[in-house]
C-alpha cells in the first residue's frame, strides 16, 4: 500500500509538471502537433545526414593523415638508411677495426700498439661534410675515441648515465639501433638547450671470430628531421610526432616535449604491434583525432593528432545550411499550421459558445455554420441534443425538488449522534446517584468506546490512545464475561507516542476473548505487550498471547491457507503488508489445549 502511494504521488507530480498543457486551446494543440509531425522527421533527416557528414569528413581526414604519415616514414626511413650505410663505411674500414683490436701487427710481422690519435683523426675526418651529424664516438674496453668539436665529456657522460643504450645496442647484434632523442643542456657552445637522436651499431672484430670490439654510436642533430617533417601538417592544428616502440619521443615540432614518453596514455597501449591506424584521444581537455603509422625499418611509431576543432571547423558551413533549412521550412511549416488549425477548430469554437449559451440556461437558437462533412453531422447532433437536454432539465428539476422532500423528511427521522452520548451521559449520572460505580465506569467506557470508533481523523493514532479504548473495551469484556478472565497491558511509557493504524487491538483482543476464552471458567489471561526495537531496526512489535483452548493443528493450517473464514487474523495481514511492506504483517502460533500467541509487526512511526 506505501508503494502505492508512492507510484500515486509520482504520477501527480508528472501530472503537474503537464498540468500546462490543459491551458492551451485546440487550435493551439493542433497547430503544435502539425508542425511536429513535419518539422521532426527533417530534423531528424538533418541531423542523420550531419553526422553522416562528420563521420565522411573524419574518414577523409584518417586517410589525408595516412598519407601523410606514409611519405614522411619514406623519407625519414631514406634519411636513417644513409646514416646506416655511413657506419657500415666504418665497421668496415679494415684498418680501423685492426687498429682498435688487441694489436696491430705490421706486413712485416711486428706488432705495435694502439694509436688513439689515427682512430680519432679518421673519426673527425668521418665527420666533414656532413653537416646533420653532430659527432661519432667509438666506445671499447680499453679506450673512447671520438669525432666530437665540443670534446668527449659532454656525450660521454650522458652515455655512461644511460647504461641502456648499449644494451639495446648489443642486442641488435650488428645492426643499426636507433636510440630516444636526447637533450643537451646549455654549454660553453651552445647558449640554449640542443636536442638530438642517436643511432648505434656494435662493432665485431672480423678478424677474430667476430670478437665484440665496442660500440660505435653517431649522434645526429634533430634538425635534420626538422627539414622533412617541419612544415608537414595534416590540418591547421595538427601536431605531427615520432616515438620510438616504447613510447619515448623522437621528434616534435615543440622543443619542450621532449622527454615526454607516450606509453602512458591509453591509446599507445592499445596499438598492439598493428602497422596503422585511427584513434580518439582526450589530451589536456581537448578532444584529438589520431592516426598512426608502423615504421617496418626500425620500429618507430608515427603519429599525427587532428584536433577536434579543425574537424568541426570542416563541417561549420554544413552547419550552417542545415539550420537555414530548418528555420525556413519551420517558418514555412508554421503558417501552414495555423491555416490548417484555424480551418478546423472555427466550427468547434462556434459549438463551444453554442454549449456555454445552454451552460447558462439560454436554449434560444444560434447561428451555426452549415457543412457536409463530419463538422456538419456533429452540429446536427448537437442542435438535435440541445433540444432533448431542455426536456431532461426539466425532470430533472422535478425530481431534485422531491428529492429535497425525502431527504428532509429523512433528517427529521434521523437520531443525532449528540442525543445518544446525551442519554448515556444522563444514565451515568443516575448510576452514581445510586451509588452504582460499576454501571457508570461501564457507561463511561461504552461511551468513550463509540466517540473514538466514530471521529473523524486520520487513521493513524497514537499509541496511548489506541491502548486508552483497547482498555475500556477489555473492561466492558471482563464485565461482560464476569470476570472470567483478565487482559493484561505491557506497554512502555517511551513509546506511547508512536502511532499505529486506529483500532488494531480490536480483531485481535476480540479473537482471543471470543475464541480463547470461550471454554475457560476463570483464570483466563490475555497479555498484550507492545515493545519497539532499535531506531535502526525502525520496527515495532505487537504480541497478543492468552492461556485459552488455542487452535488445532488443522484449523491452524486452514487459518494459514485462507481456507477458514472463522477467524481474520490472515486478512488483516494481508493488509498490514499491502500497507506497509511484504516485511511487516501478522504471525499467529497457537498449541492446542495451552493457548495462543499472535505477533502483529509494524513499521516505526512517529
Amino acid at each position: 500500500m506505501v508503494y502505492f502511494f508512492q507510484r500515486l504521488r509520482e504520477l501527480e507530480k508528472r501530472s503537474m509538471h503537464l498540468s500546462f498543457l490543459k491551458t492551451w486551446n485546440l487550435r493551439t494543440k493542433l497547430m503544435i502537433v502539425l508542425v511536429l509531425f513535419i518539422l521532426s522527421p527533417l530534423m531528424i533527416f538533418g541531423i542523420l545526414f550531419y553526422q553522416s557528414s562528420k563521420d565522411l569528413v573524419a574518414q577523409r581526414t584518417d586517410k589525408e593523415g595516412l598519407q601523410v604519415l606514409t611519405l614522411v616514414n619514406q623519407n625519414v626511413n631514406q634519411l636513417l638508411k644513409g646514416y646506416e650505410s655511413q657506419l657500415n663505411d666504418i665497421y668496415e674500414h679494415e684498418d680501423i677495426i685492426k687498429q682498435i683490436s688487441d694489436s696491430y701487427e705490421t706486413e712485416l710481422g711486428d706488432q705495435i700498439p694502439l694509436s688513439d690519435d689515427s682512430v680519432n683523426r679518421f673519426l673527425r675526418d668521418f665527420l666533414r661534410g656532413k653537416d646533420d651529424l653532430d659527432s661519432i664516438y667509438l666506445f671499447t674496453l680499453k679506450a673512447t675515441y671520438f669525432g666530437d668539436f665540443k670534446g668527449p665529456n659532454f656525450f660521454a657522460q650522458l652515455y655512461r648515465d644511460h647504461p641502456l643504450w648499449e644494451r639495446f645496442i648489443s642486442l641488435g647484434t650488428g645492426r643499426a639501433v636507433w636510440l630516444p632523442s636526447y637533450e643537451l643542456p646549455p654549454n660553453q657552445y651552445n647558449s640554449k638547450p640542443s636536442h638530438y637522436f642517436a643511432v648505434g651499431m656494435q662493432v665485431k672484430d672480423v678478424y677474430d671470430s667476430l670478437q665484440s670490439l665496442g660500440t660505435l654510436i653517431a649522434n645526429v642533430k634533430i634538425d635534420a628531421l626538422d627539414k622533412i617533417i617541419n612544415n608537414v601538417q595534416v590540418s591547421p592544428n595538427s601536431v605531427v610526432l615520432i616515438t620510438d616502440h616504447q613510447g619515448n619521443l623522437i621528434w616534435n615540432r615543440n622543443p619542450d616535449a621532449y622527454g615526454i614518453n607516450l606509453s602512458t596514455y591509453p591509446f599507445f597501449k592499445q596499438l598492439d604491434q598493428k602497422e596503422d591506424g585511427h584513434f580518439t584521444q582526450e589530451i589536456n581537455g581537448s578532444s584529438y583525432r589520431g592516426t598512426f603509422l608502423r615504421s617496418a625499418y626500425n620500429g618507430w611509431y608515427y603519429f599525427s593528432f587532428v584536433p577536434q576543432s579543425d574537424l568541426n571547423a570542416q563541417t561549420n558551413d554544413l552547419k550552417r545550411f542545415l539550420a537555414a533549412t530548418v528555420v525556413a521550412f519551420a517558418a514555412l511549416f508554421i503558417v501552414l499550421a495555423a491555416f490548417t488549425s484555424n480551418y478546423i477548430t472555427r466550427p468547434i469554437r462556434q459549438m463551444a459558445l453554442a454549449m456555454k449559451h445552454i451552460q447558462k440556461d439560454n436554449f434560444e437558437m444560434m447561428p451555426l455554420s452549415q457543412s457536409s462533412d463530419e463538422m456538419g453531422m456533429l452540429q446536427a447532433a448537437f442542435l438535435g441534443m440541445r433540444g432533448r437536454i431542455n426536456d431532461l432539465i426539466k425532470e430533472v428539476r422535478l425530481i431534485s425538488n422531491k428529492e429535497k422532500e425525502a431527504e428532509v423528511r429523512a433528517l427529521q427521522a434521523q437520531i443525532n449522534p449528540h442525543f445518544v452520548y446525551n442519554s448515556l451521559d444522563a444514565i451515568n449520572w443516575m448510576a452514581i446517584e445510586n451509588d452504582q460505580s460499576r454501571i457508570s465506569r461501564m457507561i463511561t467506557s461504552l461511551s468513550d468506546i463509540m466517540r473514538y470508533a466514530i471521529k473523524p481523523g486520520e487513521q493513524l493514532v497514537t499509541i496511548e490512545e489506541e491502548l486508552k479504548w483497547a482498555q475500556n473495551y477489555a473492561y466492558l469484556q471482563e464485565m461482560r464475561f464476569e470476570d472470567k478472565f483478565e487482559v493484561v497491558f505491557d506497554v512502555k511509557i517511551d513509546i506511547l507516542d508512536l502511532k499505529v493504524p486506529r483500532l488494531l487491538f480490536q480483531p485481535y483482543l476480540e479473537n482471543s476473548i471470543i475464541h480463547g476464552m470461550e471454554d475457560i471458567d476463570t483464570g483466563g489471561v490475555i497479555r498484550i505487550t507492545v515493545s519497539a526495537g532499535s531506531e535502526e531496526e525502525m520496527k515495532l512489535t505487537v504480541i497478543v498471547e492468552d492461556n485459552g483452548g488455542g487452535i488445532s493443528v488443522d484449523k491452524l493450517q486452514q487459518i494459514k491457507e485462507r481456507r477458514s473464514h472463522g477467524i481474520g487474523i490472515y486478512n488483516l495481514d494481508e493488509r498490514l503488508k499491502m500497507e506497509y511492506g511484504p516485511t511487516y504483517g501478522t504471525t499467529i502460533n497457537s498449541v492446542y489445549g495451552e493457548g495462543t500467541i499472535v505477533t502483529i509487526v509494524l513499521p516505526y512511526i512517529r
